[in-house]
């Protein structure tokens, strides 16, 4: 490892940029100046004064990136409500359903990802064209809870930086260039082979996903399946696939030696590239062929490490933030994987079964740690599901191929495709046997990670099989005392403030939701959120609380059954852990969590099942925490407050720190007479994008005249409350 320069540059400059993300940007710049000196000082044969100058590099990349993003073109039109009129080219479209698309439009040299909600007959015809449309360009969601998926992140590691939605568009030319009447041509051949081959439904949504990487057809049951075997990577068109193409070509191009046919080759490789839409997979493998192909022509060694860090070092000097895409680490940490473990393995499974279990193993932690399971059949799922997706892929390429030239498919094609697809559903739904062999986890902490990959990378490396074969023990401990320095600076980069959160306002959207932690390692949680069109429980509840270190949740409270504040909990009960759930209740009752932390119940004295208004049911809580209060009021309204207000007139009860705002924010609540009793010092709005007018600006000033500080879920995110020995301070995922 220590002789491969540049996969010491690359990884250096992959340093640089990690460091750069999680500083500010005069402290990371200052960072890249105090590098290049140490650089200059250093003496011209030392190995250390490339390795600085390259995390260096990494830091100015990705802050001139990061420039670019924030400060680009469309950065006045961000964030305006107004739709205006805009003119860009299309380079990028993909079916997500029958009448949903999205478009990659290029806006002043800007990214736009714009979605599409009508039908389109020839899609492919608009790539190249120049189009105006109105819109509303805007920045994309940043991520709402701590440790919780990034959209905007995602989008800029596809070197997107704003999102759209437009009802119509003009097409004003369309250029017919070699490159776009290129992508036009392949991609049509592409969705009218996939229109030819009459299949099920159930398999042709697999084949598109195995030929192409389009899941959009896959049913939501199939997919959890191979998620849940760890063998959807066969979904999403990788290496692997590529791979398998490689395998048939050098053999015969070996036997030939046929320039004519390594030209063709590349061009197949350039076509499928097109067809795939060019992933960072399908662009990691095919350059990494291209590179092997030179290399035998030039009769060089082929080295993968070496070869791999060149296309590492390419994908980031053209974006800097794809590092940060779950494709390029799982993709180049699957490599690294059989790299280091592949040799290893082999004296144990056998060379035959030691490349697919150097992944598995490999990517098992990372797969903890972002996606929150560990599936312990894998490896066993993965030898028939990968022999069978060799046979599928050459087979599907083989017909495309034959469509692309005579532009029909051969009798017969279409059934043998339908069979070998439903074969690989079968056995993978054999596997699966209701999800009994995968477990949801919690994600283990990022030091842990820079430990197990660092030293089973270093203990498996050429380089330490010299140091100590040689018992030279400086040189063999040092790299395991970096590695440890490392992972100790880590462990402080991935703290958040809501780890010392005793209350955190969870950000579901147009909803509540308050997660309530305990020192004895209790979670309860009142409200869960919902909304009919997205499964909250599913998707945003139950990552927050993997990724956050709880695996089950002791009470679920709700203050009604109103969708926004009930359904979200529903959902979550059908993935995750609940104990005890609680959705009645009178004044009076207490939940006792610890001796200084209960629940009290304060509304309603009694439960009126006449009433036309629900919201007159809602269980009002109040908190009791280190002797923080907090009140938490559901949806009620005006007419309940005061209702509540008066039943305890004269008295502390209502009383509180922290007001949790009644029906997000609803002018129709937070009465003068109301919030006078409760005389909070923060209040937090849990609110999302909706139609009703939340939160009301009546309100909001109402709670700033008072001297109230205000917090929003829909403008700061996640909002912590942290109890320090009586004194609270308040921490956001967002940064206004």
């Amino acid at each position: 490892m220590m002789r491969r320069k540049l996969f010491q540059y690359t990884f250096s400059t992959i340093i640089g940029i990690s460091i750069a993300f999680f500083l500010k940007a005069w402290t990371a710049l200052i960072c890249a100046f105090i590098l290049c000196i140490f650089a200059l000082v250093l003496k011209h044969s030392s190995i250390r004064k490339p390795v600085l100058l390259f995390c260096a590099l990494g830091i100015l990349l990705f802050l001139l990136k990061d420039y670019g993003f924030v400060h680009g073109n469309l950065s006045d039109e961000a964030n305006v409500n107004e739709q205006k009129l805009y003119d860009g080219v299309i380079t990028r479209f993909e079916k997500i359903e029958d009448d949903y698309y999205q478009f990659v439009i290029v806006v002043n040299h800007s990214k736009v990802l714009a979605n599409y909600y009508q039908c389109i007959e020839q899609p492919w015809e608009l790539i190249g064209c120049k189009i105006s449309f109105l819109g509303n360009i805007h920045y994309a969601n940043e991520n709402g809870n701590p440790r919780c998926f990034d959209y905007r992140l995602y989008l800029k590691t596809r070197n997107i930086g704003y999102v759209s939605t437009i009802d119509s568009f003009q097409i004003e030319n369309c250029p017919n260039n070699i490159q776009y009447r290129f992508q036009r041509f392949v991609l049509k051949q592409r969705d009218l082979f996939l229109e030819e081959i009459f299949v099920s439904e159930k398999s042709s949504g697999l084949i598109k996903g195995v030929l192409f990487g389009d899941t959009n057809g896959m049913d939501e049951e199939s997919y959890n399946a191979f998620r849940q075997n760890g063998t959807a990577h066969v979904l999403a068109v990788s290496g692997l696939h590529v791979g398998m193409l490689y395998s048939i070509y050098r053999p015969i191009n070996k036997k030939l030696h046929s320039k004519s046919m390594t030209i063709s080759f590349f061009f197949f490789l350039l076509m499928y590239g097109t067809a795939t839409l060019w992933s960072v997979s399908v662009t990691r493998a095919i350059l990494l062929i291209i590179l092997t192909i030179i290399g035998e022509s030039l009769n060089r060694r082929f080295d993968l490490l070496t070869a791999l860090a060149a296309v590492a070092f390419l994908s980031i000097l053209k974006n800097p933030y794809v590092i940060f895409g779950a494709s390029f680490q799982m993709s180049f940490l699957a490599v690294l994987s059989i790299v280091f473990l592949k040799e290893p393995l082999d004296k144990f499974v056998g060379t035959k079964f030691s490349t697919p279990a150097a992944v598995q193993i490999g990517l098992m932690p990372y797969m903890a740690y972002v996606f929150n399971y560990i599936s312990f059949i894998g490896l066993l799922c993965n030898i028939p599901i990968v022999f069978l997706i060799s046979v599928l892929v050459p087979i599907g390429m083989g017909g495309f191929i034959l469509y692309f030239i005579f532009q029909s498919v051969i009798p017969n094609y279409p059934m043998l495709l339908d069979g070998l697809a439903n074969m690989v559903l079968l056995i993978n739904e054999a596997f699966c046997a209701d999800g009994i062999f995968s477990f949801d986890v919690v994600s283990p902490p990022f030091w842990l990670l820079i430990l197990f990959y660092g030293f089973v990378f270093y203990g498996t490396s050429e380089q330490a099989l010299i140091y100590f074969g040689r018992k030279e023990w400086k040189r063999a401990v040092l790299p395991i005392v970096l590695i440890i320095s490392v992972a100790a600076v880590s462990s402080f980069a991935d703290d958040t403030p809501f780890d010392q959160a005793d209350l955190i306002f969870v950000d579901v959207g147009q909803g509540d939701c308050l997660h309530i932690k305990d020192d004895a390692g209790q979670d309860i949680i009142i409200d869960g959120g919902g909304n009919i069109n997205y499964n909250v429980g599913e998707k945003i509840l139950k990552p927050y609380f993997l990724k956050n270190g709880c695996m089950s949740i002791d009470l679920a409270a709700a203050t009604h059954l109103h969708t926004d504040h009930y359904l979200g909990i529903k959902q979550l009960k059908d993935c995750f852990e609940v104990k005890q759930e609680l959705i009645r209740g009178k004044a009076g009752d207490i939940i006792r969590i610890r001796e200084n932390t209960w629940i009290e119940i304060l509304w309603p004295l009694k439960y009126d099942g006449n009433t036309d208004d629900e919201n007159l049911n809602s269980l009002i809580f109040m908190i009791h925490q280190k002797d923080i209060k907090t009140l938490v009021t559901g949806d009620l309204t005006e007419e309940g407050e005061k209702m509540l207000t008066n039943t305890y007139k004269g008295t502390k009860k209502l009383e509180a720190d922290i007001l949790k705002v009644a029906h997000h924010g609803s002018a129709y609540s937070t009465c003068d007479v109301f919030l006078k009793a409760v005389n909070p010092d923060i209040a937090v709005i849990c609110v999302g994008k909706n139609n009703y007018g939340h939160p009301s600006e009546i309100v909001i000033e109402k709670l700033e005249k008072n001297g109230i500080m205000v917090f929003r879920t829909d403008l700061d995110g996640a909002v912590g409350i942290i109890n320090s020995k009586g004194k609270i301070s308040v921490c956001t995922e967002k940064q206004r």
